[in-house]
């Protein structure tokens, strides 16, 4: 199977959050042109909106304010069974597919259906007991730092650690739907190296796709060794996830990058 590690190659994520828009045939057509991409896997997010958003809430992301619980109920509909068949027809696409839970419920029906990692999103980091239920599934986690302070990171590691799970991946993330690119500070990849020897460290990616997709390769010239980037088939479709997301064609180049990158990059030996 597949590997995260310092020794092994960048574990690339196309994050397809909730762009499928609750189609399954979408869904599967997105996992078809990410393993066509030559990413390693595909990621969704599972939550129920009104455990997720309270009433009062607007959406934090360009465009027009809306009720996040109104916008986030559009996006809700799959459920056990619809993940169940998306994991497995990644499976044979050849890609791994997982998911972000967002309650503990959702967290529990995912990790029923074998589900092989878990991805903890930034807004989650300081929820103890959430952290405590996922990482007691002794499954490799990925959890992102976005909007985090280097206190609450320390926390949320030693949280998951107490529950004997060691197989945890940071990644660098700012929460910014999209992020400027002056306000990117990929250097938090090497920070965080600094902060925490010994674990891998990746990035989720929030720039809007350049032209050349050379954000992510230089995250990984950085050091990361997972690359996320949000992924849709159409960047017109309305909504959080889709105007600043990587089409197809752009997760194609962005992989070709990446893999170049480790090419060249080499051992840094001085040998002759």
């Amino acid at each position: 199977g597949i590997g995260i590690g310092e020794q092994e190659a960048v574990f690339v994520v196309a994050e397809a959050a909730s762009n499928h828009m609750c189609q399954i045939d979408t869904a599967e057509k997105m996992i078809d042109l990410a393993a066509a991409a030559g990413a390693d896997a595909i990621k969704f997010q599972t939550y129920k909106a009104e455990r997720w958003a309270t009433k009062e809430a607007t959406s934090f992301w360009a465009g027009e304010p809306i009720s996040q619980i109104e916008y986030f109920s559009k996006l809700d509909k799959f459920g056990e069974k619809e993940y169940a068949h998306l994991l497995q027809y990644a499976e044979r696409k050849g890609i791994i597919a997982f998911s972000t839970p967002f309650d503990l419920d959702s967290a529990s029906m995912l990790h029923s259906l074998d589900m092989p990692l878990f991805k903890i999103a930034s807004c989650d980091l300081p929820d103890k007991r959430f952290l405590r239920h996922v990482a007691g599934f002794g499954k490799p986690i990925i959890l992102s730092t976005g909007a985090s302070r280097p206190e609450e990171i320390d926390e949320a590691v030693t949280t998951i650690y107490a529950e004997g799970n060691y197989q945890l991946i940071l990644l660098a993330c700012t929460l910014s739907y999209p992020i400027k690119n002056e306000d990117a500070n990929l250097r938090r990849i090497q920070s965080l190296r600094e902060r925490y020897p010994g674990m891998v460290i990746g990035l989720s990616d929030h720039t809007e796709p350049d032209e050349y997709m050379a954000i992510p390769a230089t995250a990984v010239a950085l050091g990361a060794k997972v690359i996320e980037k949000h992924y849709t088939l159409d960047r017109s479709l309305t909504g959080a996830g889709h105007f600043f997301s990587a089409t197809p064609e752009d997760l194609k180049k962005m992989v070709a990058n990446i893999r170049l990158t480790e090419k060249v990059l080499g051992k840094g030996n001085l040998g002759v």
